[in-house]
């Protein structure tokens, strides 16, 4: 016969398996609350919710004991041990599973990257190298054409004449002979490509702004923590640090190095979203995501393109559990017949209700304001400012001092 009284060693995650009080029974709610709920139903038990005092699914020390829901499994304080309980090799050791009922699908997630600041678009059209080769590559027309192409110029004079002609200013005082103008030619060639395709480019910014770079796979955020600019957290309780350090992958083994040095870690739970805010990432389940936080575009994170690691999920019980196979034998009614997968999208369809009746339709706006162009007419400005002095300084320098020829 199977065990009318069933305690229940467990964590209390929203959406998930919530904690309930009703009269003076408690009873649990969400995508694994229902699961317990119907077995309990079907197998005709009651059950006790014991929850873990540390909020922890289960690790072992190392002394070789285990703490949370493990934990209280294996001491014999718990008969099951629920929600989303991986199946490992390690805690297989001490305590047994039944049948897997879902999948975890390890990642990480990060907030929704901002638009890219248009105060400084200008310089979004190149590369930080392809900006290089076109300074290094007007310098060197500079010198050359001062030597080989204009008459008695000097170095400055020849620096002006260059930059001018990318601006579609004409060039005077050339020496005209056949191979020169095959060498002028290229470079006015260059000259009227480059700002073309900075002008396109740079238009294109200002009406569509790009996002902010974050890192999309594990890789990324590895050289992005390395670096300093992100910081990645790891849920209090799970195996994610143990899956980075036994990859045996480079970029995996010194990111979570870095994540035990500084102890980056959250409690998992509806409020742990607020951690997002800054460069900031967070492993979780796929599965985590989609229940507690809901599916896009009713919010606003984003979830890595690759992941560390696939595991099935099971209900955890205690070492010769009596009724195991007829534990399984429901569950398997339960998963052949999709009410589980109901459950979890009912549970995911719930979390963004709220979020789905304020969301408004905004037209997207392709058009550019004064304050787009408010550094335009800056860089305009300061130019004239700059004209105006050259202009002065023609004027008053004496006749005598040539800064342009020799």
């Amino acid at each position: 016969m199977f065990p009318k009284k069933i305690r229940v060693a467990a964590l209390n995650i929203p959406s998930v398996f919530k904690l309930n009080a009703v009269g003076d029974k408690i009873v649990v709610d969400g995508s694994d609350g229902k699961l317990l709920n119907c077995l309990a139903e079907k197998l005709n038990f009651e059950y006790e919710v014991v929850l873990t005092s540390d909020g922890q699914w289960g690790s072992r020390d190392e002394n070789g004991s285990w703490d949370g829901i493990v934990g209280l499994i294996q001491s014999g304080k718990a008969d099951f041990g629920m929600p989303a309980l991986g199946i490992t090799e390690e805690r297989n050791e001490d305590l047994d599973f039944s049948l897997p009922y879902t999948l975890l699908e390890k990642l990480f997630v990060t907030k929704e990257a901002g638009e890219m600041p248009k105060i400084t678009a200008f310089t979004y059209p190149f590369t930080r190298n392809a900006w290089i080769l076109y300074v290094l590559m007007t310098l060197t027309a500079a010198v050359l054409f001062q030597r080989i192409v204009f008459k008695n110029a000097t170095l400055l004079g020849s620096f002006i004449r260059v930059l001018g002609s990318i601006v579609s200013q004409a060039m005077e005082n050339i020496r005209e002979t056949p191979w020169r103008r095959v060498l002028l030619g290229l470079w006015l060639s260059i000259a009227t490509v480059m700002p073309f395709l900075y002008n396109t480019n740079f238009l294109s910014f200002l009406t569509m702004p790009e996002k902010m770079p974050i890192p999309r796979t594990f890789e990324e955020l590895s050289k992005a923590v390395l670096s300093g600019k992100f910081k990645c957290l790891t849920p209090i309780g799970t195996v994610d640090r143990e899956l980075l350090r036994e990859s045996n992958i480079d970029y995996l083994v010194k990111l979570v190095e870095i994540i035990e040095k500084n102890d980056w870690e959250y409690p998992f739970g509806k409020g742990f979203v607020d951690l997002l805010d800054g460069p900031t990432a967070l492993m979780m389940p796929r599965i985590g995501m989609d229940i507690i936080l809901g599916k896009p575009p009713f919010i606003n994170v984003k979830s890595s393109l690759d992941n560390m690691g696939i595991r099935q999920v099971g209900i955890g019980l205690k070492k010769k559990f009596c009724c195991k196979e007829q534990l399984n034998s429901v569950m398997y009614g339960i998963l052949s017949g999709g009410l589980y997968q109901k459950w979890y999208w009912d549970q995911t369809f719930i979390s963004t209700l709220h979020d789905r009746l304020n969301v408004k339709e905004d037209e997207e706006k392709m058009q550019l304001t004064l304050e787009d162009l408010k550094l335009a007419f800056f860089t305009l400005s300061f130019g004239y400012f700059l004209a105006i002095l050259a202009f002065l300084a023609e004027m008053l320098i004496p006749k005598h001092l040539h800064i342009f020829y020799t």
